[in-house]
């Protein structure tokens, strides 16, 4: 009966440390919000000059700020923000990108802009 009691006592403390360990996994909506930094930019599927360049804050108050050599480029730069259940559609300021990819310190969004399609890759 002893060992039965210490085996549960046992058991059960191994499974709160292993719970309490699990680390939290971010969201998309969390992961977004940073100051991104271009990488890599194509227009219409061409690599864009290398003095093209895009930086885009997402705060957590839902607001964004773009800052951009991207010419012409008549996107709102500040605005509201959000991003669709799925995780896979960003609104800035009613404009929406699709992402094609967030994972860790790396993001790329696309969407026409100016009748162009634009392609931007950033990282954190």
């Amino acid at each position: 009966m002893i060992h039965l009691r210490s085996l549960m006592a046992f058991l059960l403390i191994s499974t709160l440390t292993i719970i309490s360990c699990v680390k939290h996994a971010e969201t998309t909506e969390e992961n977004l919000i940073a100051e991104w930094n271009s990488t890599a930019i194509k227009i219409d599927g061409v690599a864009a000059p290398s003095t093209s360049s895009m930086s885009l804050h997402l705060q957590s108050s839902k607001q964004y700020e773009i800052t951009t050599t991207i010419t012409p480029f008549t996107h709102p730069k500040t605005g509201a923000w959000s991003i669709n259940s799925a995780g896979d559609k960003l609104t800035l300021a009613g404009n929406v990108w699709t992402i094609h990819h967030i994972e860790g310190n790396t993001l790329r969004i696309a969407s026409v802009v100016d009748g162009r399609e634009l392609e931007i890759d950033f990282a954190k």
